[in-house]
């Protein structure tokens, strides 16, 4: 989220969350009260933009609400293309270095059967102690999850981390469903991306596997394995891009049927004028629908798309290839 100050500029904040007193403070400064600094809350709506300052006589007022809106979204959006932006180069720099690698580099071997890898991640999986990461671009067979279940719920409750990373058509899939859903009951944390992202396995930061990139689609049945503390920095960084760009999930499914979008023609539309900047009563004034309507909308949107605020369905938006239907 962004913090907007009376001059327009902005900050990275951790939300825009109000406590009850600020709100109430709100309430006051839009039915035209005068507001002091000192006022109970009136810190944190200065923080915000929310109030602007009258130096004639050193109190503060209400700020236009819906200019302040849009340049908090237009921040929102320009941080999400930075994001992207960055994934681009990761992406780009990433493929390159695996072009040069040279086999016999220490730190980075070539697994040329996926036993090698396989043998790899085993020995790994017994040392971890903190946190795995791993990302699957490819659909899972129903057996490699089962198995799965059965190394991962243990690790969990011995205290070790796991961050996962599925394509968004892992919802639609009922093994992955349950494995999702089953992994989130034990601590796990697990998310969906729409688009092409890398596969990998990083554990504890001290070993990763990552498929060869040199020839596309890349063969899962051969990889680097890499314990360089240089490439393991690079490819965690790789995982944590695309972990920011991904949506929570807990093994709901958003699809009732294959094909089927999770968006409809009013919902798209009103995320259309959600990234223009559209404040909720503009959206409900411009559709002809009630201010509820818009909010029942929107909190469907959230249960489909496993999001919780405007800014992650945003992100959400701004990677869904449904952003190209009518």
């Amino acid at each position: 989220m962004t913090e907007v100050d009376e001059a327009g500029s902005s900050t990275a904040r951790d939300g825009w969350h109000l406590s009850e007193t600020a709100k109430a403070l709100t309430r006051r400064a839009l039915l035209g009260h005068p507001i002091k600094a000192t006022d109970p809350g009136a810190a944190e709506l200065i923080d915000r933009g929310i109030l602007v300052h009258d130096p004639w006589n050193d109190l503060y007022s209400a700020a236009d609400m819906p200019a302040l809106q849009r340049r908090v979204h237009a921040e929102q959006r320009n941080q999400i293309a930075d994001v992207l932006h960055e994934q681009t180069n990761a992406d780009r720099f990433f493929q390159e270095i695996t072009r040069i690698a040279d086999e016999r580099t220490p730190g980075v071997v070539y697994a040329e059967r996926q036993e090698e890898a396989q043998a790899a991640l085993s020995k790994g999986m017994e040392g971890a102690t903190k946190l795995l990461r791993t990302s699957h671009p490819i659909t899972r067979t129903a057996e490699s999850l089962e198995y799965s279940l059965s190394a991962d719920i243990p690790r969990l409750r011995m205290g070790v981390g796991l961050r996962t990373i599925y394509p968004d058509s892992a919802r639609s899939r009922a093994p992955e469903r349950e494995y999702a859903k089953r992994v989130s009951e034990e601590g796990a944390e697990i998310r969906t991306i729409a688009g092409d992202f890398i596969r990998c396995i990083i554990i504890d930061q001290s070993l990763a596997v990552v498929s060869d990139y040199r020839t596309l689609p890349p063969d899962r049945d051969t990889g680097w394995i890499v314990t360089h503390p240089g490439m393991l920095a690079l490819v965690t960084q790789i995982f944590e891009i695309q972990w920011a760009l991904a949506a929570p999930w807990m093994g709901e499914r958003t699809r009732s049927a294959a094909g089927e979008t999770i968006t409809t023609v009013r919902s798209r539309e009103i995320l259309r004028r959600l990234r223009n900047g559209h404040t909720i009563k503009q959206i409900a004034a411009g559709m002809s629908l009630s201010v509820g309507t818009i909010n029942a909308e929107i909190s469907h949107l959230y249960e489909q798309t496993g999001t919780s605020s405007h800014f992650a369905l945003g992100a959400w938006w701004a990677q869904s290839v449904e952003q190209q239907i009518p």
